[in-house]
C-alpha cells in the first residue's frame, strides 16, 4: 500500500498534499525576498469525517476557516471534522521539517473544499488563500506562506510576499544538470520558536539585522535571477552566500538556525564544489546540498552519515494537493 493509500474510509473525497523543501530564501522572505521552494513527494492524506473531532490546532483552525469561506456551500456539509495522516513526515516519530504542518492545513481545507463540491483543481486559489491564513492563525501570526504555497500549488516555485500585498507565485524549473541532497540531522525544530527568536533580534538590534537582510535579499535575488536563466555554478555561489548569511542570523539571535553538524556537511559540500545548507527555518531539522555535478552529490550524500546526518528520500513533486479516490480497504488512522 503507498504512502498515499492509506488510513482512508469509503465516502467522502480523500486529498493529498505534499510537504515541501527551501532551495533559497529562509527568513528574507518575512522581509520581501522572493523564495524558491518545491514540494516534494512525501505527503499529507486527508478526508473528511463525519462526527470527527479535530485531532489538532492545525486541523481545527483549516476545518473551521474553510467551513467559513465557503458560504452557502457549508450548510450542506455535515458535522465532522478532517482526519489527517501526517505520517510520511516524519521519521522515527519524529517530524522531518518537511513543511508537515502546512502539508496537513492544506490537506485539511482541501478536503472540505472537495467534500462541498468545489474541486480543488479549479479552486487552487481559495484553497492556498484559506490554508494560508488559518496556518498562520493555528502558528499565532508566524511565518511566510510558502510552504503553504508549495503545497497547494506543487513543482518548483518562486514565492514572494510583498509588504501588504496578496503573496504571488511563479513556477519555475531546475536545470536538468542540478543535483539535490535532502538531509536532516533527526532532532526536530520548532519553525514558529526560531521565528520568534529572529523577531527578538530584530526588536534588540534593527540595524544590525537590515545589515545582515540587505545581502540575503540580495543573494536570494540573484539566485532566482540564475535559476531562470539556468546558470548552475551562479546559483550555487548564490546559495553559498546566501548559507553564510544564515549563519550569522543564527549567530547573532542567538538562536541555532545552523547547527554545527550543518557547518560540517556546508564545508563538506564545499569541498566538493557545492552547497549545503538549512532548508527552512533550521534547528538541525532539514537540510539540502545542491550540487552541479552528479558524482559529487553522490559522495556528498555517501559521507553525510560520518557526520551524523541521515539521508531523506524524496522525489520533486509536480502535482501539488490533489484529490483521488478512496481506496476501498482501507481503514481510518487511530
Amino acid at each position: 500500500m503507498s504512502d498515499t493509500e492509506r488510513n482512508t474510509l469509503r465516502g467522502s473525497p480523500v486529498v493529498v498534499a505534499p510537504g515541501k523543501i527551501f532551495l533559497i530564501g529562509e527568513y528574507a522572505v518575512l522581509d520581501g525576498a522572493p523564495a524558491v521552494v518545491a514540494a516534494v513527494s512525501r505527503a499529507a492524506v486527508g478526508q473528511f469525517v463525519p462526527g470527527f473531532e479535530a485531532s489538532s490546532p492545525f486541523v481545527a483552525e483549516a476545518v473551521q476557516a474553510a467551513l467559513a469561506g465557503i458560504g452557502d456551500h457549508a450548510s450542506a456539509l455535515p458535522v465532522g471534522s478532517v482526519m489527517v495522516d501526517s505520517s510520511a513526515l516524519s521519521m522515527n516519530g519524529k517530524k522531518l521539517g518537511l513543511g508537515s504542518s502546512a502539508a496537513v492545513v492544506t490537506a485539511s481545507v482541501a478536503a472540505v473544499l472537495e467534500l462541498a463540491g468545489l474541486p480543488i483543481a479549479v479552486n487552487r486559489e481559495l484553497c492556498f488563500s484559506l490554508a494560508e491564513r488559518a496556518h498562520r492563525a493555528a502558528q499565532g501570526g508566524a511565518g511566510s506562506g510558502a510552504d503553504v504555497a508549495a503545497s497547494v500549488h506543487g513543482g518548483l516555485i518562486q514565492y514572494r510576499r510583498p509588504p501588504g500585498g496578496y503573496p504571488v507565485v511563479e513556477k519555475m524549473r531546475l536545470p536538468a544538470s542540478l543535483r539535490l541532497v535532502v538531509f536532516a540531522e533527526g532532532n526536530p525544530a520548532s519553525t514558529p520558536d526560531l521565528v520568534r527568536a529572529v523577531q527578538a533580534y530584530i526588536t534588540k538590534d534593527p540595524a544590525g539585522y537590515a545589515e545582515i537582510m540587505a545581502p540575503l535579499r540580495e543573494q536570494a535575488e540573484l539566485f532566482v535571477e540564475e535559476l531562470a536563466a539556468g546558470r548552475v555554478a551562479e546559483m550555487l555561489e548564490a546559495a553559498r552566500a546566501y548559507g553564510t548569511g544564515l549563519m550569522d542570523l543564527g549567530a547573532r539571535s542567538e538562536s541555532p538556525i545552523v547547527t554545527p553538524r550543518f557547518e560540517l556537511a556546508s564545508e563538506l559540500a564545499r569541498n566538493l564544489g557545492g552547497v549545503a545548507k538549512p532548508s527552512g527555518a533550521g534547528g538541525g531539522d532539514i537540510g539540502i546540498g545542491l550540487f552541479g555535478d552528479a558524482a559529487a552529490a553522490r559522495t556528498f550524500a555517501a559521507r553525510l552519515t560520518q557526520l551524523g546526518l541521515q539521508i531523506i528520500d524524496v522525489a520533486l513533486d509536480s502535482n501539488g494537493v490533489h484529490r483521488r479516490l478512496p481506496a476501498s480497504n482501507n481503514h481510518p488512522k487511530q
